[in-house]
């Protein structure tokens, strides 16, 4: 009988995992919560509808951090209860960890171990490069002689990487992500309107910018730091398109600079083949636009971006 595989993406926001005998793969926010007994009292999705609201007795914590385990025990108990909950009759099963290129070897020896210890009875564990599966997930053909160049925009990552034959050629990895932008929105509604939100109210400012593309104010709800009331306040959307198309220019000035690494054959593929997007916060619609207009080259987002490396997982695993 042929051993079922699990493909694992551990993400600053989303943990995610496929199987080679399931269409569908599991997306649950990567939180988890604890009592004022360190008691876990929630993880997931659960632990995230917790997060900003809970009492000072009940702490809820990102494992994830900047690509990389930032608390081992939390992210290997939450691994070990999600693959026990939705995999527990998978037996011996062969498990696939995509990992970022740009991190040290002490790093990337924490994937390892914290797969081995959080699976229990484990056939086998293979890490292989996040920005490969992201570019398979894009459509490309990354066994091919030819050089491409993938940008994997996540929440608290940014990777560039240039891929040619199935490798890696050139990797950088930039600490910022999505989260810096609603960290971002959240400090200057403070600083320029008094009043206080949380994170999420300024991941929905955002994403009510990303999704309508409206020059228009939007109400946000918070606490005025002067009175300290509940208050309501209309936020011009153009802030955020400015934080946004700051932190794209950043970006392709780290891309400018992987390319003056290359190849002179490998940049004058990437410049006819174009640079490939993905990763959630790549999710404004003038993303693409503002990428042609920096780096100058045709620039391709596919569908379902923010899902990119774990659907190039799944096409790894079959």
């Amino acid at each position: 009988m042929k051993t079922t595989q699990l493909g694992i993406e551990l993400g600053s926001r989303h943990l995610r995992i496929a199987a080679t005998k399931k269409k569908e793969f599991l997306k649950i926010k990567n939180m988890i919560a604890f009592d004022e007994d360190d008691k876990v009292k929630a993880i997931g999705d659960e632990a995230f509808d917790i997060y900003e609201k809970q009492p000072y007795s009940v702490r809820v914590i990102k494992p994830m951090e900047h690509g990389v385990i930032s608390d081992y025990t939390n992210m290997r108990y939450l691994l070990g209860t999600v693959l026990d909950g939705y995999f527990k009759r998978v037996h011996k099963p062969e498990m696939v960890i995509a990992v970022p290129v740009d991190i040290t070897n002490v790093e990337k020896r924490a994937f390892d171990d914290l797969a081995w210890e959080a699976a229990g009875k484990v056939k086998d564990i293979k890490l292989i490069e996040k920005p490969i599966l992201a570019a398979i997930g894009s459509g490309i053909d990354v066994e091919a002689p030819c050089g491409n160049m993938i940008i994997d925009i996540g929440a608290g990552t940014t990777e560039i990487s240039v891929i040619s034959l199935g490798g890696i050629v050139e990797s950088r990895l930039l600490p910022y992500g999505g989260d810096q932008i609603d960290k971002w929105i959240k400090d200057y509604v403070k600083k320029n309107y008094k009043l206080e939100i949380g994170m999420k109210n300024a991941r929905r400012l955002k994403m009510a910018y990303a999704e309508n593309e409206t020059q228009q104010d939007i109400s946000v709800k918070g606490r005025d730091i002067v009175s300290g009331l509940p208050k309501e306040v209309k936020i011009p959307a153009a802030i955020v398109e400015e934080k946004a198309r700051d932190q794209i220019r950043e970006i392709c000035m780290q891309a400018k600079a992987v390319l003056e690494v290359v190849t002179p054959e490998l940049a004058t593929d990437i410049v006819n083949e174009g640079i490939y997007i993905s990763g959630g916060a790549c999710g404004f619609t003038k993303t693409e636009e503002w990428i042609k207009e920096e780096l100058k080259v045709t620039v391709h987002i596919k569908p379902e971006p923010q899902d990119h490396v774990i659907l190039g997982m799944q096409s790894y695993l079959k």
